[in-house]
């Protein structure tokens, strides 16, 4: 109904929940999520995070993170999610 994807992050290293809204391209089968976090290095601030999840197979996806730093996007994690048989 709201025509777009929810998707949240929580880790030990934050004091919140982050929320991000995003598309799915069925061509790449590709999420794209974009959202603003609390910058643990900067309290009171916030950064513009990027995250993409692209299924690879049903028992394997790759999950990227961008934030954007000093003007750039940069990566600044991966991981690859491989469901065990």
């Amino acid at each position: 109904m709201a025509k777009h994807f929810t998707a949240t992050w929580a880790d030990n290293m934050g004091t919140s929940i982050m929320l991000m809204t995003g598309t799915y391209d069925p061509a790449s089968k590709t999420f794209t999520y974009k959202g603003d976090m609390v910058d643990a290095m900067k309290p009171g601030t916030t950064v513009k995070v990027r995250q993409t999840v692209k299924i690879l197979s049903d028992d394997s996806h790759i999950m990227e993170w961008y934030e954007h730093r000093g003007g750039k996007e940069l990566k600044t994690m991966e991981i690859t999610y491989t469901r065990q048989k």
